[in-house]
């Protein structure tokens, strides 16, 4: 299982999924007689009610606003409650008109579409369920598009999410990520693990190997 750092020093809102765990990410609700211990699982989303229409919506929506390109800045500053972001606007529209590159180039624009239009909300509760881990607050996911939302604690060193619990986290990929192997690969995510058995595939050709940028561990 993967190795989690001691718990952050202040209680800040996460980057990815779940909930922080401690260190040790077995606990002691093994079946009785098992004589072992089952995988600690967390999941932040759980009791948020995804709706299909929703989901749809949502990512046709936010592919629509290329048009409002020049807005971004704007509504970036509203989202995050940071209006320094607009006050940069030609800086924040340079990283926009990036992000826009990466977020095709890593992938983050067909996970939306995987999460909500590929599959609907049942299909992304169950693999959910079958994930072990949780959010290490390592951001590798967050770094690797160098996410304008992503804080870190000057004191502590934490990273955390400017928009934590928001539509845009529950609806973009953040909120859910990762939901199977290759998310967790994409990003090298230390966090997170599928376990053997529970990763079922249907019969067909295995997808196409990828291989993207990883951010580094510091």
């Amino acid at each position: 299982m993967p190795f989690l750092p001691p718990p952050p020093s202040r209680s800040k809102p996460l980057v990815a999924a779940d909930a922080f765990s401690p260190v040790d990410l077995v606990g002691e609700s093994a079946s009785p007689g098992t004589g072992g211990e089952a995988p600690k699982v967390s999941n932040t989303v759980k009791g948020f009610e995804y709706r299909r229409w929703k989901m749809i919506l949502y990512t046709i929506g936010t592919i629509s606003q290329i048009v409002t390109l020049p807005l971004w800045p704007f509504f970036l500053a509203k989202q995050a409650k940071d209006w320094s972001i607009a006050r940069n606007y030609f800086g924040t529209m340079r990283y926009c008109l990036k992000a826009i590159w990466d977020h095709v180039a890593y992938g983050s624009l067909g996970r939306m579409i995987k999460y909500n239009i590929a599959h609907g909300p049942d299909y992304v509760k169950n693999r959910i369920a079958q994930r072990r881990g949780a959010c290490t607050r390592c951001a590798k996911c967050c770094r690797a598009f160098n996410c304008i939302f992503l804080g870190q604690d000057q004191s502590s060193g934490d990273y955390y999410c400017k928009v934590f619990g928001t539509a845009y986290w529950y609806y973009g990929t953040c909120g859910r990520y990762p939901i199977d192997q290759r998310d967790i690969d994409d990003h090298g995510c230390p966090g997170f693990s599928f376990l053997k058995g529970e990763t079922p595939r249907k019969n067909g050709p295995a997808p196409t190997p990828r291989s993207l940028p990883v951010v580094g561990n510091n």
